[in-house]
């Protein structure tokens, strides 16, 4: 057997670890910097959280007092600034509203209206001093669509006060001596942000009901093109200039600003001015009756637009068409007859507890073609009763 060697070889003996006591006094260093910095940020965060809190009870606390003591500019100012955290509700919004009202910024009013229809569509307010600015401008189509959402939305305790604006803002047409100084108010109320809806729609009326002093046509279609190459969204410019420039003899033009008319903007008022120009310039009243019926599906209640639909019908020979139409006419113009509307409507509008008063609402509604506008006037008289 082998003898093993006496002397083993020596192993290697393990380095010996060198303590690091930088090291190893770091981490305990890096903890306390990372708890320090961690109790800086959540104080940070207390005391910004702190500071808005403080801030926006000052803020709100200013504008109540503005708004109580009419100052309308501050409480405009202090109301924005609330509204522009998340702490806005329906109330600041309205409150806002208020004070943009007061000053006659009825535009940008009506965007804190409609935030805070948003916000609470339970409160008919907001919807109901839409749907009164909606009958200034004389915005039909807009109207509809706010009164018909609010009426859905609103308690049914509310409902009859949603009905009765919208109706003022669909068939009882302002005075023209009230609605020509409270749409120059409104345009003119901020240089910085003009209201574009209020002078369109006051340049409508200069086109419609001339008096002396009044823009000519040139002038309305020189600032309406200005206005529209600024803002080709707005329908009502397009919809003004293109009326203006039918009127001042200038198809071509109008034709231009037809077919330039955004697809998702074509509503009633563009497919009224289509078939006008289908009938009385490109004579193609086949196609001019399916634009005007397209607009009174809209607007039934539209009497100018039925007249050239019953135009339209007896070129093509479709003589029975024709004349109903032509009666319908008769009598939605019967029936919105400012010297007899005025008098019904007072009378009815006073007495909105009394079922007689709503069935005629309902009615009136019915002969000036508004179907739906009347059924709901129906249901009311049955629920008073």
């Amino acid at each position: 057997m082998a003898r093993r060697p006496s002397s083993p070889l020596p192993r290697p003996r393990p380095r010996a670890r060198v303590p690091r006591p930088q090291a190893k006094a770091a981490r305990p260093r890096v903890r306390t910097i990372a708890a320090l910095a961690a109790v800086v940020f959540v104080a940070f965060l207390g005391s910004a959280a702190w500071w808005r809190s403080t801030t926006l009870s000052r803020t709100l606390a200013r504008a109540e007092a503005a708004s109580r003591a009419g100052d309308h500019v501050t409480a405009l100012e202090a109301w924005r600034a609330v509204n522009a955290t998340s702490q806005a509700r329906s109330a600041s919004l309205l409150a806002e509203a208020h004070a943009a009202l007061a000053l006659g910024r009825a535009g940008e009013a009506d965007g804190a209206l409609a935030r805070a229809a948003e916000a609470d569509p339970t409160n008919s307010e907001p919807w109901r001093y839409r749907l009164e600015r909606f009958r200034v401008l004389d915005l039909p189509l807009a109207a509809l669509d706010v009164g018909w959402a609010a009426y859905a939305a609103v308690p049914s305790t509310a409902r009859r006060g949603v009905l009765r604006d919208l109706t003022l803002a669909l068939i009882a047409d302002l005075p023209e001596d009230l609605a020509r100084p409270t749409l120059a108010r409104w345009a003119d109320a901020n240089p910085n942000l003009p209201d574009l809806d209020a002078r369109v729609a006051l340049l409508r009326r200069f086109s419609s009901m001339p008096r002396e002093g009044d823009p000519d046509r040139a002038t309305r279609i020189a600032e309406l093109t200005a206005l529209l190459a600024s803002h080709p969204e707005h329908v009502a410019a397009r919809e003004a200039l293109v009326s203006d420039l039918a009127d001042a003899g200038e198809p071509e033009r109008g034709r231009a600003l037809l077919d330039a008319w955004p697809k998702p903007l074509r509503d009633a008022r563009y497919e009224r001015l289509r078939g006008r120009w289908e009938i009385d310039y490109d004579h193609q009243p086949s196609l001019a009756v399916s634009a005007f019926q397209a607009a009174i599906e809209s607007l039934p209640h539209d009497w100018k637009t039925r007249v050239r639909l019953s135009r339209s019908l007896h070129s093509l020979g479709r003589q029975p068409e024709a004349r109903q139409e032509a009666e319908t006419v008769s009598r939605i113009r019967e029936t919105l007859d400012p010297v007899k509307l005025g008098p019904r409507l007072a009378a009815d509008l006073d007495r909105l507890d009394a079922p007689k008063s709503l069935l005629d609402l309902a009615d009136l509604c019915a002969r000036a073609g508004l179907a739906r506008l009347s059924e709901a006037w129906r249901r009311e008289a049955v629920s008073a009763r």
